[in-house]
């Protein structure tokens, strides 16, 4: 599943420039920040930085809402599965927008609310002691959110296609949205001239 994950956020991603000042808002454990080659990680547990540092990643301790960042600081801003446990996500976005490079990027990988995993992980969500809290949204709600923050147009790509059960390997990553459990919106600061909420193609 880590793997699929990656993959997607990967497809969406793209090449990252050596020199672009990356962080992941969220960073957990830092699985995705190792795998993504990003050096800095924010998150509002100690416990967890403490493991994300044995990363060798630089570690803030913030939250989202608040990020301890001057205006324009990054090229690139990624959340992966972190949308579910922010207090204010007006507020988390409009700190990405102010925290992003006028061309900047920014990433967010979820899990879809409206998808067959989402509904299985919300009618699990009592005995799953990581999404207890959680609250979920579906891919249009995110969108309006960070649309509302200053961002663009927003490109999708989608995978977990099955149950999770049922995957034994890498699943395939597809554009869109609206099939796949796990989807990664991206938007450039630098607004794109096509039709809100279009389903821009990654190649």
């Amino acid at each position: 599943m880590f793997n699929t994950e990656l993959e997607a956020i990967k497809k969406m991603l793209g090449q990252v420039h050596p020199k672009h000042r990356c962080i992941e808002i969220g960073v957990g454990t830092g699985r995705f920040t190792e795998g993504l080659h990003i050096i800095y990680g924010l998150d509002p547990s100690i416990e967890m930085l403490k493991k994300t540092r044995e990363r060798k990643i630089i570690c803030i301790q913030a939250v989202a809402e608040n990020l301890p960042f001057k205006d324009k600081s990054f090229d690139i801003i990624m959340m992966a599965t972190v949308d579910c446990f922010l207090t204010n996500l007006q507020q988390a976005f409009a700190e990405i927008d102010r925290t992003l490079k006028p061309d900047g990027r920014f990433i967010l990988a979820k899990i879809d609310r409206d998808s067959e995993l989402g509904k299985a992980y919300e009618k699990k969500q009592q005995d799953n002691r990581f999404y207890r809290y959680a609250k979920f949204h579906s891919v249009d709600e995110i969108s309006e959110y960070i649309h509302e923050a200053n961002f663009g147009d927003l490109a999708t790509v989608q995978t977990l296609f099955r149950s999770l059960e049922m995957i034994e390997d890498v699943e395939p990553v597809r554009c869109g949205y609206g099939e796949g459990g796990f989807v990664v919106l991206g938007e450039k600061k630098e607004k794109m001239t096509v039709h809100k909420y279009s389903k821009i193609n990654i190649s």
